[in-house]
């Protein structure tokens, strides 16, 4: 097939595959579906161009090739070469060139209103990442409480199909480049690996405050080298970086199902801790009370559990292993790595910090949560405890002096639960207790299984608050009150 004659092929399936071209969002899908062609880059890169975002459409214009030129008759901006204006075109191209010229013009006469989400490349890890409904950025936010966002869930065929690791990594100077060599070294299913700020508190990486890009290994390339795209240019050797937005709204896609993926292993370990045996079922984990392992169920951890469950029953893993569905049919997951390589090892545990008043949700060193909580001082024992008993509004009410859930401690009378007093969250007020705001104990309750460790020291953990914008929710699968019981936690 001559030049002329694929450059036409290419157009007409673009727009068989993408008919509404105003509105740059079909283009951006098409594009990670079909990333090498070159048209759809050239007519992203002209809306771009069109709202004055210059450095965004000549990225794509680099893309784009000798389309660009094809169109332009002049150097693509990205490639340092090309034809000059003057130069004669070959006759053979005018009619492919002229039914991509109609097309172009209907495509770019009408430009519809564009929802884009742009996030901050250089963002601290105190920024706010919220996108609102316009897919707008918020402004920065409290310090003390760093806060990702979930945006919608995208299709299958993202950015995250063929995704190997996603690794954290706090400073070049210490474990950056470090991580970024097992990413280019380590063998594993996928297309690439992304690797991501992940900054410190203290000794505990900083879950709630990590995602921004860093870089993206390319792991597919023909000729056997791997190419790695710069997100940050304080890591880049060549000082100079890409456009982060994109990658900083697919790293906050990822975060949320791992903590579900996280939660999932966890269960299976603690019901195992419990009975001497895996659960064969959903069913065995998400019961109603007592046997609520976990306080419910959603449809991507049944993809997870038969994932992890086949895996047990082949005999492949002497325990739980890192579900590597992303919890759709098609989807790679993307395994946590470097900074984050603990969760994949170590199940949930609640730290509790009797000096700053904090209740830290923790795997290994990987810091999820860090809650402010109500205590007794004295009166609320240092030690190891296991959440034994889990229940939804304690002595049949929301709102009373345990609040809407409890979880006792090793079938005594102290107990995380609510309060109806919750201006003593902070100070040491409680019989010995630990107390917890609505919403935070709300998200608790859902994050941590039943059998989790808890451990009360005296101090510990950072004063700084790590708790998302978006909160960690499962949907209730039976029920989990218990009516034929009065509560007497100590209060």
């Amino acid at each position: 097939m001559r030049k002329d004659d694929r450059l036409e092929e290419q157009i007409r399936q673009f727009y068989e595959h993408v008919p509404d071209v105003a509105d740059s969002l079909p283009l951006k899908d098409y594009l990670l579906k079909h990333e090498n062609n070159q048209m759809a880059w050239y007519l992203l890169g002209k809306q771009y161009a069109a709202r004055g975002e210059e450095a965004k459409a000549n990225y794509c214009f680099g893309q784009a090739g000798p389309v660009y030129e094809a169109f332009e008759a002049k150097a693509n901006p990205l490639s340092g070469g090309g034809f000059p204006a003057s130069a004669p075109r070959d006759g053979g191209k005018k009619r492919g060139l002229a039914i991509a010229a109609a097309l172009l013009a209907i495509a770019v006469s009408v430009v519809l209103p564009v929802r884009q989400a742009v996030a901050p490349t250089d963002a601290a890890p105190g920024m706010r990442q919220a996108a609102d409904d316009t897919g707008a950025m918020e402004e920065p936010g409290p310090p003390l409480k760093p806060v990702y966002s979930a945006p919608p869930a995208a299709a299958t065929g993202s950015a995250a199909d063929g995704l190997a690791l996603v690794a954290g990594a706090d400073d070049p100077a210490t474990d950056g480049m470090k991580t970024l060599g097992g990413l280019l070294t380590k063998r594993t299913s996928g297309s690439e690996s992304w690797l991501v700020q992940a900054p410190k508190l203290g000794k505990w990486t900083d879950w709630v405050g990590s995602g921004r890009p860093l870089a993206k290994v390319a792991l597919d390339r023909p000729d056997a080298a791997a190419a790695i795209d710069w997100f940050d240019p304080k890591w880049c050797p060549c000082g100079t970086s890409k456009d982060a937005s994109e990658l900083w709204r697919s790293v906050a896609e990822w975060k949320p199902p791992q903590e579900g993926k996280l939660l999932l292993r966890s269960a299976m370990i603690r019901y195992r801790e419990r009975t001497g045996s895996w659960p064969k079922s959903p069913d065995e984990l998400a019961g109603a009370y007592p046997a609520n392992t976990t306080a419910g169920w959603s449809e991507e951890m049944t993809v997870w559990f038969n994932e992890l469950q086949a895996e047990l029953e082949k005999g492949k893993a002497e325990t739980v292993g890192w579900p590597r569905a992303g919890g759709t049919a098609g989807e790679s997951g993307g395994v946590p790595a470097g900074s984050f390589a603990p969760m994949t090892e170590h199940p949930l545990e609640i730290i509790v910090d009797k000096k700053n008043h904090r209740l830290a949700v923790v795997s290994g060193n990987v810091l999820l949560r860090n809650y402010p909580v109500g205590l007794g001082g004295d009166k609320t024992p240092e030690g190891t405890f296991r959440i034994t008993e889990k229940v939804r509004n304690p002595n049949g009410r929301s709102d009373g002096a345990f609040g809407s859930r409890g979880m006792t401690l090793s079938d005594t009378l102290y107990a995380i639960h609510g309060t109806d007093e919750p201006d003593s969250i902070g100070q040491d007020r409680s019989q010995g207790c630990v107390r917890m705001a609505k919403e935070d104990l709300e998200e608790l309750y859902d994050l941590v299984p039943l059998g989790t460790k808890v451990t009360i020291v005296k101090e510990g953990l950072p004063a700084d608050l790590r708790i998302p914008e978006k909160r960690f929710r499962l949907k209730p699968a039976q029920d989990e009150t218990n009516p034929k019981k009065t509560y007497e936690w100590l209060g």
